[in-house]
This record gives C-alpha cells, structure tokens and sequence, in this order.
C-alpha cells in the first residue's frame, strides 16, 4: 500500500467510518460497540499499517463524539452523544476497536513476519573430531530458542513490572483518597458527576501506572517477549492488588455498585498495557506518553489543567514540542515525530471517552472531557508542522558508508 493511500485512508476512517459508525449506532442501538466496529473496518481498510489504522481508531471516537454532539437534535432528546457513546462506564470499546485494527492490519505477528521475511543462513560446520563443540544453526531475523538465562531474565522482568505497577497504582489510589481527590462517598444531592470524576481516576490510576512499569521494565532483558510481557505483567500488578484496593473504596458510595469501580480499575490497567505495548514497540511514542502522564498527573493534583484554555494550551504545546524532539533527534521521517505527538493525547482521552462528560449538576467531569478531546482532535494540527519544521531545521550531514554483513 502506497503511502499517500494509506493516509488518506487513515483520514477516512478517522473523520468519516467512526462518526458515522457512531451515528448510525446511536439510532439503531448498540452504541458501546461503535469502536470495536470501527476498529474491525480500520484494520481491514489499513492492512500492513497496524499504526495508523490503531490511531485512526482513537481519533474516530473523538471525532464522533465532536460530530454526534453537533448533530444532538437530530436524535430527539435522550442523553448527550458523550454520555451515550460511553453507555456502559468503564467499558474501554474504543480502545479495544484500536488493538483489533492494529492485529488486523498487522496480518500476523511480527515474529512470524521477520521469520518469513528473513533467508535462512547457511548452516557451518566445521571439524570437530572430538566432539567438544556443536554446529548451530542459525537464522537471520530469527530469535534464539529460550534457554535458562532468557527464562531467568524473563521471570525476573515480570516480576520486577508487576510489582512497580502496584506500588505505583496502590500509591495514587491512597494519595488521591487522602488528598481528597477521590471522595468514594455519599455524594451530594447536587453532585451528579461526582461518581464519575472518581470513576474517571479508578481507570487513570492503573492506566498511568501500567504504562509508567512497562517503560521503566523495557530497558530489562525479557527476550522474545520484551514487548508484551512487561505490559501484561504490569496489568496482573494493578489488578491484584489495585483492583482489590479500589473495590474496598468503592464501597463508601452506597448508592453505586462498586464492582463498577473494580472493572474500571481493570479496564485501566488493560488501556495502559496497549499503550505500554504500543510504546515498547515505537520509540518515539515513549516521550510521548511519557511526558502527558507526569503532566496530566500533576496537573490532576493541582486542578490546573482543568481550566480552559490553559489546559489546553499546555497541552498543545507539549504535543508539538514532543513531536518536534522526536523527529529532529531520532528519526529521519516526521511519521515517528507525528505518532509521538499525538500518543499522549489520545491516551488521556481514551480514558475519558470510556466514562463520558456526565454535565449534570456542574462540569467538574465535563471540563477536562471536552479539553481532553479538544486536545486529542487538534494533536495532529500541531504534530505535523512541528515535526516538518524539525526536520528541515536538522543539519544535514553526509552519509557514511558502511557495511552490513548480515546482507551479504
């Protein structure tokens, strides 16, 4: 697939196939299947671009929700496209729609593609009479099979990410209830939202810590499985102890089940493991990521980043500072500085869009909901030139011959 193709068919999915999806789900019924579906349509459309058919998944939900709330009369009362969208709180359908576009556009897992797309090497032997060493064989692209040392290597990784994801998820779930962040409680009459803001940061807490663990466990010897197994591992963290921990919270709001805010608390941790994922495989998306949870956390902490525009703001210039970065120090291409400037955004509103804006009583929900997909629609806007300017700012230097042995 060519890629000016892919582009446009990647805007296509993004500003066309998820709103209308949406639409058309919100007057036929089964809205909280809009991304999945979407998802599926993504990665067939976008086969061999798993990035940009997961991205444009993402980006779909908000621009759904932008266009369905817009076109709010047309469907005759009822709650608002952001409430609807997200009817089942705590149910991550976006996000999973951007795993399945990525599979989808994958065709197969990477292993089996670097096995296929990689000759074999020729096998050599040599004279070996008394028998003290053995001929390998030996594969270009190819892994070698485990043996103790990658087990032991691997073993400790995960014990290692699963044990700092719950320390760090099990620290923000006490400092927000102390602090007073997360109430958990008999809310006021007049504090509809009040449910919600704390579900919003059941899902953030073993989100962020997952995807924290899983980059800080990268850099770990894991083998074959130093892309999934950190993130899994991550997630098993936060939900055995984290999980649990938030359920016992929970319970102080007698009026809501809370085995809501426990399967919040694991659909958390699971949009934090597809991040961590994404991000251990693309290294731009790293800073990224990186760089929105420290701000969106301090900025969670401190109420600063619920203003408008200030929030907004912030955070654009963040995402075009990152895009920049990415593109004039590590890549050639402005494709990695794009993904990395536009990966924190959508993180933060993917945990939004699975619980809604909620503008009942005041917008203490509905605030940082619409800045959080303010943000995410116009990180593209601001990615792209940043990145451009980056590169044509970079010096160019003369490339250097050099042999690569594992050609000949």
């Amino acid at each position: 697939m060519s890629k000016m193709r892919s582009v446009v068919l990647a805007v296509i999915v993004a500003t066309a196939v998820g709103p209308g999806v949406s639409v058309l789900l919100r007057v036929t019924g089964g809205l909280e299947s809009a991304g999945v579906l979407t998802g599926l349509a993504a990665g067939g459309l976008l086969r061999g671009k798993p990035v940009r058919a997961a991205v444009a998944t993402l980006y779909g939900s908000a621009s759904a929700v932008l266009i369905g709330e817009i076109s709010q009369g047309a469907f005759g009362g009822g709650p608002d496209f952001a409430d609807a969208i997200a009817v089942r709180p705590g149910w991550p359908g976006w996000m999973i729609g951007a795993v399945l576009a990525y599979a989808i556009a994958a065709g197969r897992p990477p292993r089996a593609q670097a096995d296929q797309a990689a000759p074999a090497h020729p096998v050599t032997t040599h004279a070996d009479p008394a028998g003290v060493t053995r001929a390998h064989r030996t594969t270009i692209g190819r892994l070698p099979h485990a043996d103790s040392g990658e087990a032991g290597h691997l073993m400790l990784s995960i014990v290692f990410t699963a044990a700092l994801a719950a320390v760090l998820a099990c620290g923000q779930i006490v400092a927000g209830k102390a602090l007073g962040m997360t109430l958990w409680e008999a809310y006021h009459e007049y504090d509809g939202p009040g449910w919600y803001r704390d579900l919003t940061r059941a899902l953030w807490y073993p989100a962020a810590s997952v995807v924290l663990a899983s980059l800080v466990a990268g850099g770990m010897p894991a083998g074959r499985w130093r892309f999934l197994a950190p993130p899994l591992a991550a997630w098993l963290g936060c939900a055995v102890t984290a999980g649990p921990l938030q359920y016992l919270q929970a319970l102080g709001a007698p009026y809501d089940p809370p085995a809501v805010a426990l399967m919040a608390s694991l659909a958390g941790g699971g949009v934090g493991a597809a991040a961590g994922a994404a991000a251990l495989r693309h290294t731009g998306t790293r800073l990224g990521l990186v760089c929105f949870v420290l701000l969106f956390t301090a900025g969670d902490a401190t109420g600063r980043l619920d203003d408008f525009p200030v929030g907004v703001f912030v955070s654009i210039a963040l995402a075009a500072v990152v895009a920049a970065w990415v593109t004039a120090r590590r890549n050639t291409d402005i494709g990695p500085g794009i993904l990395a400037g536009m990966a924190g955004p959508l993180f933060i509103w993917s945990v939004y869009a699975t619980v809604g804006s909620r503008l009942y009583d005041h917008s203490t929900q509905a605030l940082p909901y619409w800045n959080a997909m303010i943000v995410a629609l116009l990180a593209p806007a601001v990615a792209l030139p940043a990145a451009a300017l980056a590169r044509l700012a970079r010096p160019r230097t003369r490339a250097r011959p050099h042999c690569d042995t594992a050609a000949r």
